[in-house]
């Protein structure tokens, strides 16, 4: 008799993981850590394909294989006409090309879908054992964590989610406190998380993850779906400072930055009549390599606690500010596109000045570092205004940090 709490096989309809595939946006990418890892939750890539329509056909043929519950060899079918219409001259045989591309889609998606139920269901069934297939073929770190038993909250499942790597079969299963009673189970010991640098053949580091996970795998792809900005932050919060800006430059893509963008916009939508208004913390974006770089000249001994950028409270932002509404509704992309990025003496703040003029003035948006938020200690925005050029321009009160201010014409003699 199937298990009811563990995944369901190819094959078997699952809404939530329909969902999965089918909000996710095409996009071109040479190699698969072309992104990071949780940027995959809402970004679909297939490695080597570089124009827009490839992706999206094969997107497609995935999302229908999942939705209709088709086989391997009907997407095969699917892939030769994309591969033949398009042109593709992808790497590798046919035969293992489809199936790395329809089993890493068709598992991420059953267990991002899956986590979705966790979530729901962690009520009555808080505790997650971690299961491997059983036979020859599981890695052996993967062996180690067999029937590793953690809350569905613990730190673990977010690098330890299953799965963990190219062919991965692992999975969970869902546990209550009586069934853990009544099978004489308990929870885990802490778990230790030992990790290894990814190096590039020129031998420069790329990337850190944990021991026993593929790289661009450490993650947990429930969480990159549901909410892909926390599983990022997370993610570039285990990674040594150097590396978190030059990781924010290629993740955050086009299509991620829409992303977040959706995101944003939707936590800003008036509630309907009669609920009762809570604050909507975000995170709207991540500090890229040029402010990091920019920081460390103008602030050497600043120890910045997180790159990631949050607001309190997204419907309330710029209720009383100058700002447009839309341009308030796009502020992760008004303050990823910026003109520049300015730091006020006096109180050490960023001042990020987004493209664009507002009546004639510059957009300027004010972030102060180090803040807790309810993402742990991370930089958070606290007021939208504008400024003119010249007032921005005094030296003594700010110091520019990267980009450049438009030019301020002479005074009239």
């Amino acid at each position: 008799m199937p298990d009811a709490m563990a995944v369901g096989g190819f094959g078997v309809k699952f809404g939530e993981a329909i969902d999965y595939l089918k909000g996710k946006l095409p996009e071109t990418s040479q190699a698969h850590d072309d992104l990071a890892g949780p940027v995959h939750g809402k970004v679909f890539t297939v490695t080597g394909a570089t124009k827009t329509d490839l992706v999206r056909d094969l997107h497609r043929s995935i999302t229908s294989a999942i939705e209709n519950g088709t086989t391997i060899t009907d997407f095969r079918k699917d892939f030769d006409k994309a591969v033949q219409q398009h042109g593709w001259q992808y790497k590798g045989k046919r035969g293992w090309r489809t199936s790395v591309i329809f089993d890493t889609n068709m598992r991420s998606a059953r267990m991002a879908g899956r986590w979705k139920q966790l979530q729901d269901g962690k009520d009555r069934r808080p505790f997650l054992q971690y299961r491997t297939a059983g036979d020859a073929r599981v890695r052996p770190q993967h062996r180690q964590w067999n029937s590793l038993i953690y809350a569905v909250d613990d730190a673990f499942w977010q690098t330890h989610y299953p799965p963990n790597g190219w062919g991965c079969r692992c999975t969970v299963r869902a546990y209550s406190q009586a069934d853990l009673d009544r099978k004489e189970l308990e929870v885990s010991p802490p778990f230790e998380t030992k990790t290894r640098e990814v190096i590039t053949r020129d031998g420069e580091i790329k990337d850190r993850v944990p021991v026993g996970i593929d790289p661009g795998w450490d993650h947990n792809v429930g969480q990159a779906w549901l909410s892909p900005e926390v599983a990022l932050g997370q993610k570039l919060a285990r990674l040594p400072r150097e590396l978190q800006g030059i990781v924010t430059d290629k993740t955050i893509t086009p299509a991620f930055e829409k992303v977040m963008n959706d995101n944003f916009k939707a936590l800003r939508k008036p509630l309907e009549q009669g609920v009762k208004a809570v604050p909507e913390p975000a995170i709207t974006g991540f500090l890229d390599s040029s402010t990091l770089n920019g920081l460390a000249q103008a602030a050497p001994d600043l120890a910045l606690s997180s790159t990631a950028v949050t607001v309190a409270n997204a419907r309330a932002l710029g209720a009383a500010s100058p700002w447009p509404v839309s341009w308030v509704d796009e502020l992760p992309s008004n303050l990823r596109n910026y003109r520049a990025v300015l730091r006020e003496r006096a109180s050490g703040s960023l001042l990020v000045i987004p493209q664009g003029l507002i009546d004639g003035a510059l957009p300027v948006a004010t972030i102060r570092l180090n803040q807790q938020t309810k993402f742990g200690q991370a930089a958070q925005v606290v007021e939208l205004g504008k400024a003119t050029a010249a007032a921005l321009g005094d030296v003594a009160a700010y110091e520019l940090v990267v980009g450049s201010l438009p030019k301020v014409a002479p005074a009239a003699d």
